[in-house]
């Protein structure tokens, strides 16, 4: 019990430190108006199952442009055109940043891929990389002759299955459900994305994100481990192949890439299992089949363009 005593003394104590702290950094700060809030949960109470409803009542009082502390995490939610005008153009690189999640932590490998990476120069230079070395018009076209096998075998899968009278599962992949983990890729890939858009306390307190009171990191490092391994197979092939004269895929090239001196990325193998793993996102959701070896298509470019615009109506301040 001592001990228990000790953390809630410690927790208010570093509370009231750093309210004094933001106290004084922010007194010159003209903040926009807002309801009041609770000390350590601010104004979460005010949210409930509909908060979208819960912030427009919210905003009718307070103004289109709106200050809540969602716990102990400064947010400014915006609710009109002209005002999201100067968030999202005319400002729109101080907001570019995404809140720091645990999701994003435990899932996503320190924030390391497009989704969720800090605006900064190594967001820029990785998207600059999947754009240029994955996604251009020569690197899809060179990839022809390998969609071109890939049709010719599933259309010899369909006629098999066919004549032996076998439902078929047009969700073609290169790599079975069972390569991955028991429950398969969307299901793994739910649990991820579902761990990811549950409230999470910690995301809003940090100070006991530690204690995962409510069991999440825990789901979150299980699944985190299931790709880490499956990517980790992966990369492993790519390394291991031996085949010259095979067309490079898009793990190729980021190998290619990894602890060169000469390259402008630098990437290591955790930032191209992050990219990977964006990568399978997208492949489930979109949908289109997961070809983790092979090409890259013009998908990516509307799974990107999706995530960027996740947060429309909330702007997390910057913590500098």
């Amino acid at each position: 019990m001592a001990w228990t005593w000790t953390i809630a003394a410690l927790v208010m104590l570093a509370y009231l430190l750093r309210q004094w702290v933001w106290k004084i950094s922010n007194k010159k700060k003209k903040l926009p108006p807002g309801p009041r809030g609770f000390p350590f949960f601010g104004n979460l109470h005010m949210l409930g199952e509909l908060p979208h409803r819960d912030l427009h009542q919210l905003a009718q009082k307070h103004g289109p442009v709106m200050y809540l502390r969602l716990g102990l995490v400064p947010a400014i939610v915006v609710s009109s055109p002209q005002a999201a005008e100067q968030f999202l153009k005319a400002h729109d690189l101080v907001f570019a940043s995404r809140p720091t999640l645990e999701a994003a932590k435990h899932v996503s490998y320190e924030q390391r891929n497009l989704s969720f990476a800090p605006y900064g120069s190594y967001w820029r230079n990785i998207r600059k990389m999947c754009t240029l070395e994955l996604l251009s018009n020569h690197k899809i076209n060179s990839f022809k002759s390998m969609r071109k096998e890939e049709l010719g075998l599933l259309i010899k899968f369909v006629q098999e299955a066919a004549g032996d009278c076998v439902a078929v599962d047009l969700s073609a992949k290169k790599y079975m459900d069972k390569d991955l983990d028991e429950r398969g890729f969307k299901a793994v890939i739910q649990e991820g994305m579902h761990l990811g858009g549950t409230f999470n306390l910690g995301d809003y307190i940090p100070y006991i994100a530690p204690l995962d009171l409510q069991g999440l990191t825990r789901r979150m490092k299980a699944v985190s481990k299931v790709f880490d391994d499956f990517f980790e197979k992966i990369i492993d092939e790519h390394v291991q192949s031996q085949d010259k004269n095979k067309t490079k895929d898009f793990v190729d090239v980021m190998l290619s890439f990894m602890g060169s001196q000469e390259s402008e990325y630098r990437i290591e193998r955790s930032n191209i299992k992050a990219i990977i793993l964006d990568r399978a996102h997208g492949s489930v959701f979109w949908p289109l089949h997961i070809n983790l070896m092979g090409y890259v298509d013009f998908w990516w470019a509307q799974f990107s363009t999706s995530t960027s615009t996740a947060f429309v109506r909330f702007f997390f301040l910057p913590s500098a």
